[in-house]
Parts: structure tokens; sequence; C-alpha cells
């Protein structure tokens, strides 16, 4: 995934005038400095029930579009890849966020081939149409390698995945991909958890591991309020907690810490993101 990068002035959202009656607008976004991926649309901007489809005409540079009539300008305040989505927040108030969804389908006749979608969807779409609007959902029955801790007692089930004990350097879950771990959840049950908290400065020790992996999470089996109720937590003040725990999250702002009521729940989401990861991994490396 790459993320919003920074730019000395703003970058561009250019709307001309086009001569081709099926495609009569030609949008201008500036990806980089002066230079723009453009692309032949049906409209200004998506009405907000549909998504428009549009035909890539290539990158321009400034000179290219000299000659074209503007017809609307706007400043990009955030421009972001995300696998095969392109993600644009427009500076102004209204018809300001959008995403171009690029997909590439193969022909029906000719096996092997392929021919280049875009879809324009603007967030006003997104909300009539729902999610599958603007993120590909892909296979259902998707196989992927997790790696089990040799540790783990009791470890969860991934179906449908190839599963593997291994020694993890860090964590209790593992995403493998072209033999590398890219992602790795830190699995900790009420009771783990509790008992960490003796030593807070090995958890955190711990917890700096993880940064060595490109995607970490750390995964409670448990919700915040069952750690400060003393009913449940007879070993800590609810207060003392509640601060370790606030203290994880501003010390570890780069990596997830969930909540999950029980082990069914962390089982699912793991394997969910997991998932996520694996999808976005392969459209990066398409």
């Amino acid at each position: 995934m790459n993320e919003p990068s920074s730019h000395s002035s703003p970058r561009r959202w250019l709307v001309f005038a086009n001569e081709d009656q099926r495609f009569p607008y030609i949008l201008a976004i500036e990806e980089k400095a002066g230079h723009f991926l453009c692309l032949a649309t049906q409209e200004k901007w998506p009405a907000s029930n549909k998504k428009i489809f549009c035909q890539r005409l290539g990158y321009f540079t400034e000179e290219d579009l000299e000659e074209l009539a503007l017809i609307d300008s706007s400043n990009i305040k955030s421009l972001a890849h995300y696998g095969k989505k392109l993600e644009i927040i427009l500076d102004r108030k209204i018809r300001k966020r959008c995403w171009f969804v690029i997909f590439k389908k193969e022909y029906k006749t000719r096996p092997g081939e392929y021919y280049e979608q875009i879809f324009w969807v603007t967030q006003s779409a997104a909300r009539a149409r729902g999610r599958k609007a603007y993120v590909p959902q892909g296979g259902k029955n998707e196989s992927f390698t997790v790696v089990i801790d040799t540790r783990e007692r009791y470890p969860w089930k991934f179906p449908n995945c190839q599963v593997i004990r291994e020694n993890l350097a860090v964590g209790d879950y593992g995403l493998k991909l072209d033999e590398q771990v890219v992602a790795v959840v830190e699995r900790k049950t009420r009771e783990n958890l509790l008992h960490n908290m003796q030593s807070f400065e090995l958890l955190r020790a711990s917890l700096h591991e993880l940064k060595t992996v490109p995607y970490r999470t750390m995964i409670l089996e448990c919700s915040y309020a069952d750690l400060i109720n003393p009913k449940k937590n007879p070993y800590f003040k609810p207060s003392y907690v509640a601060d370790v725990l606030a203290e994880l999250y501003v010390l570890f702002p780069e990596f997830q810490i969930i909540f999950c009521d029980n082990r069914k729940v962390a089982n699912e989401w793991s394997y969910r993101w997991f998932k996520r990861i694996y999808r976005l991994y392969n459209e990066e490396k398409e």
C-alpha cells in the first residue's frame, strides 16, 4: 500500500472539455509535479447513485494540456494508491472524495490477453450502493499460508489455509507470503495480559519486537470492560489497567490493538485481516 506522499506545492485536479461525444470530458490528475494521469470521462463528476466508466489516455505533461479548454479545477488534498484503488480527496467543501478502481480482465475469446477497466466512484455513490461499489471482494475460497508458533498450545483454526507450525521470531500467528512472514498477530487472553502487566517493561519490549514485521497487531480475547471490572480482574486496580492500556496505544500508534469478546471472534478477525493483506499483496504484485 502506498501512503500519501508529501508535495512542495498542491497537486491539481483539472477537468477539460473533450471533442469525443462518448467521453465529453478529460480529467487530469496530477500524481507528480507536472505529470498528469489523464482519463476520458463521461461526466465532470459522477451522479450520487452510480459509478462511471473511464478510459485511460495516458500521462500528460503541463505543456500537453495547454491547448485544452479548462472547465473545472481544484487542489488535491490527499492522493493514495491502495492496491487496485486510487483514492483522492480534493481541497473543497463539496464533491471532494472519490475513488478510481482499476481492473484487468481477461478476454473471453483470447485467453492470456487482458484489457483494462477503470471505474470512478464518489463518496455518495459508495453510500448509495454499499461497500462493494468500490472495494473489490474477490473469490470466497482463498488459500494462503498461516504460520502458528509451536508454543501455541490451543491454536486457532484457519480453514482452507495451508497451516504450518514453526518457531516465530515474534508473535503467535503469522501470514507467510513468498517465504517471508509479512504480518503477525500477538494473541493475548485476559489472563495472559494480566500476567504480563506484572512486568510492564517486558510487555513493552515484546511489542517493540513486532515492529520488525510490516503488518502487526495485538488481539485481546476479552473486552475492555472485563479488564477494568474488579470482579473479573481482582489483581490490579481499574485505574492502573486503564493507564497501562492507554500507554500502549500511545507508545505503539503504528499497529492495531484489538479487543475481541472471545476466542471465536478473535480467530475470525485475524483470519479476515490476513486475507485482506494477502489480497492487497497480490494486487500490488499484479
